[in-house]
């Protein structure tokens, strides 16, 4: 998934449920360069109801997988896909935060649960 800055793109997204998620996420220029994330966090949400998932690079959850390309790595383990309903949407957001601690929602969307019956 590429999205070119400024301003949050929005994209609409699955996860089956009870299966490993992994999504790269290019952070581009508006003239299609990539944006160099070096020195930068990220943070990734999602909120369903009571539910929160949140991944953070600062806890190593979260992968600057590329930071001089602005490359970011999301994982979601089959507990955490698990945890959206079937054929229900959680909402999620991706945030770039800088050195001085601003922040810049580059994404945002909501995550669909697919099929996934099992339970382990």
């Amino acid at each position: 998934m590429s999205h070119m800055l400024p301003g949050p793109g929005y994209y609409n997204d699955e996860a089956v449920r009870g299966n490993t998620l992994f999504r790269q996420y290019e952070c581009q220029a508006a003239d299609g360069t990539p944006v160099d994330l070096t020195g930068f966090r990220a943070r990734w949400r999602g909120v369903y109801g009571d539910v929160t998932v949140v991944k953070d690079t600062a806890e190593d959850t979260l992968l600057l997988t590329s930071p001089s390309n602005g490359t970011i790595g999301l994982i979601l383990s089959p507990v955490e896909t698990r945890l959206i309903p079937l054929d229900e949407s959680m909402k999620y957001e991706l945030e770039i935060i800088g050195p001085d601690g601003s922040e810049l929602t580059v994404l945002w969307g909501d995550m669909v649960g697919k099929g996934g019956w099992n339970t382990e």
